[in-house]
């Protein structure tokens, strides 16, 4: 073989080797920029995972990538925003587990379900009981003895009503037989932030906003509310471990693109976006944050989507939970 052919042999290779992320990969994107769309305020979050996977995509994908934020409603606001989007590949959803209750909590102009198309899950976050040091219970057991005493008046901070955390206590209360007092904020960060304070004796809310309180001494964990212990936690008992079998209450969040976005492109933005989450740097950031990475087909993310509007649509049925 002349040397003419051995270097248009390795140049051909090279090009081979460098997979969808090099330099001559064909654009997911025909614009510029590729849009991730928080529906939440800057700092929260999604908007810290969502510009923690721009970071990455951008050189994956070999286009600029940036983070914008839309809030309001909820998260509802951002999400409509994204529907309407044209399905050209140029603008993705990172969603909160809002996506699966504001459909049972808000009158929607869209479907949920029919708008997007899921392209991966990101990972799931528990939520815990917390309460301040301060208070004279030290279990989750104290606690249901504490508020059976006192009902109605034993209170707890959650990040908005109808919240993933507020419909979980509902059903404990309804399985211990007692009534606590929601005290609904504006997010995990105010509730977390009143709670250490010592302006709310209880919280409910994620590992992501409570686990550093807990492990500095600014928090005591009750309980946690997935079907496993978290690292961040070792203590801490779960729920299913003393008594209330298979409940599970997780904060999550997902990718998603709009409903008119091609499989071809789903499929290429997937497979991008779980090299991403297996990258160190990232698996580091997240496993800080809390987040369990826990990355599946498109179509798991979707079916989680309808099982948790189902699940969480009967909770706000049943008692009967409006968002004033």
């Amino acid at each position: 073989m002349g040397w003419r052919n051995v270097v248009l042999t390795l140049g051909a290779a090279m090009l081979t080797a460098s997979g969808p992320q090099g330099a001559f990969a064909q654009p997911v994107c025909p614009e510029n920029v590729v849009r991730i769309v928080s529906p939440f305020p800057a700092g929260g979050p999604t908007d810290v995972a969502a510009r923690m996977l721009a970071e990455r995509l951008k050189d994956r994908i070999g286009q600029s990538v940036i983070v914008e934020n839309r809030a309001g409603a909820g998260g509802a606001a951002g999400t409509g925003y994204v529907a309407q989007q044209p399905g050209n590949g140029c603008t993705l959803l990172l969603s909160y587990d809002t996506h699966a209750v504001n459909p049972v909590l808000l009158q929607l102009p869209f479907d949920t379900v029919t708008a997007f198309k899921p392209v991966v899950m990101i990972g799931t976050i528990p939520n815990i009981i917390a309460a301040h040091p301060a208070q004279q219970y030290k279990t989750f057991a104290e606690m249901v003895e504490t508020a059976r005493k006192a009902p109605d008046t034993l209170a707890y901070a959650t990040g908005g009503t109808g919240t993933v955390a507020h419909l979980s206590m509902k059903q404990i209360e309804q399985k211990y037989d007692m009534l606590l007092r929601n005290v609904p904020y504006r997010g995990g960060a105010p509730a977390a932030a009143d709670l250490i304070a010592g302006h709310v004796p209880l919280m409910v809310g994620s590992v992501q906003a409570l686990g550093k309180f807990v492990q500095d001494g600014k928090a005591r964990a009750l309980v946690q509310l997935g079907l496993k212990r978290h690292v961040m936690l070792p203590d801490t008992p779960t729920l299913d471990e003393l008594g209330m079998k298979g409940f599970n209450s997780v904060s999550w969040m997902g990718i998603f693109v709009p409903s008119a976005t091609a499989d071809a492109v789903v499929a290429r933005y997937h497979n991008e976006l779980k090299a991403v989450l297996e990258d160190a740097w990232v698996r580091e950031r997240t496993a800080s944050m809390g987040v369990e990475l826990n990355v599946g087909a498109p179509a798991d993310l979707g079916n989680f989507v309808k099982s948790e509007i189902s699940r969480w649509g009967e909770v706000v049925k049943r008692y009967n939970i409006k968002v004033e």
